[in-house]
């Protein structure tokens, strides 16, 4: 299982903008009916219990499920960050985890049950959009 303190906090301001643009366009969609998820940004995937914070979690309101999972990093913790990911992905069972490094621009996509998606990372398949537009 996961230790208490998986994704700490992480505040520098391009970080914040980054986390402000994803939620910021994911928000407009969700609020006009074009997605089905609600984006939350720094929520618990667990709320029973003291877990991983996500920079952006989508969540399905209906069936009261974590869908997606967006971490924001740069070079010097992206390795870390992704094996984070991968974890919080595994033990939560959330569909799609995305990496962002914002120092690099570069995309990493991990999937529940199917490991690294190489091609097109920062697509994501939940929602049929790709989550680099809203950078």
């Amino acid at each position: 299982m996961l230790d208490v303190v998986k994704m700490g906090v992480n505040a520098p301001k391009e970080h914040q903008r980054i986390i402000r643009k994803l939620t910021t366009g994911l928000d407009i969609m969700y609020t006009q009916q074009q997605i089905l998820y609600e984006p939350l940004p720094e929520t618990m995937v667990d709320e029973s219990q003291t877990s991983a914070t996500p920079d952006v979690l989508l969540f399905d309101n209906q069936t009261q499920k974590n869908i997606i999972i967006i971490e924001v990093t740069i070079p010097a913790s992206e390795k870390k960050d992704f094996q984070k990911l991968q974890e919080i992905v595994d033990d939560y069972e959330i569909p799609e985890g995305f990496l962002y490094n914002y120092k690099t621009q570069q995309w990493r996509k991990y999937k529940f049950g199917q490991g690294e998606v190489i091609d097109k990372p920062s697509f994501c398949d939940s929602i049929q959009v790709d989550l680099n537009s809203f950078l």
